[in-house]
């Protein structure tokens, strides 16, 4: 089960970005393979908020937002009184930014693992919860055959 960051949406969506490529596989991967993914509601405004300003397109922006909260592997969580408890600490406790600590929360409270380009994540986190790069999770989501198992030769 995962957490994704808005930093890894926005750079699967956006070619312009480095990265783009990795990102767009992990999220593809985690669609194809349908691992769970719970995020925040927040990513949705923070997606749309990202896309409208770099792209200067808000219908696409919303399309696109609107889109990954549909994804039948991914479940929206409300910020609700005692996920806001726990971000807050986190925030106290960590430096983290308050959006930064929700999606920290989130993965924390769900068992998931954060995937994110946020090097607050990377680096403040460590120990606690498990993060990784896209790199790191496309690396673990690439499922290589094993040869002992190959049915199809005789």
């Amino acid at each position: 089960m995962y957490t994704v960051d808005a930093s890894v949406w926005v750079n699967g969506f956006d070619q312009r970005e480095s990265g783009h490529e990795t990102s767009r596989q992990v999220l593809e991967l985690l669609r194809a393979q349908a691992i769970p993914i719970f995020e925040p509601m927040l990513v949705l405004a923070e997606v749309a908020g990202a896309i409208s300003r770099t792209r200067q397109d808000p219908a696409r922006a919303e399309a696109f937002a609107i889109t990954l909260g549909q994804l039948p592997n991914v479940t929206l969580l409300p910020l609700d009184e005692a996920l806001g408890q726990q971000a807050l600490a986190l925030a106290a406790q960590h430096g983290l930014r308050g959006a930064d600590a929700v999606y920290a929360a989130v993965a924390q409270q769900a068992g998931c693992t954060l995937i994110s380009l946020d090097n607050e994540h990377l680096t403040r986190l460590a120990g606690l919860i498990s993060v990784q790069t896209p790199e790191v999770a496309l690396a673990e989501l690439i499922v290589v055959p094993d040869e002992d198992t190959d049915t199809t030769s005789c």
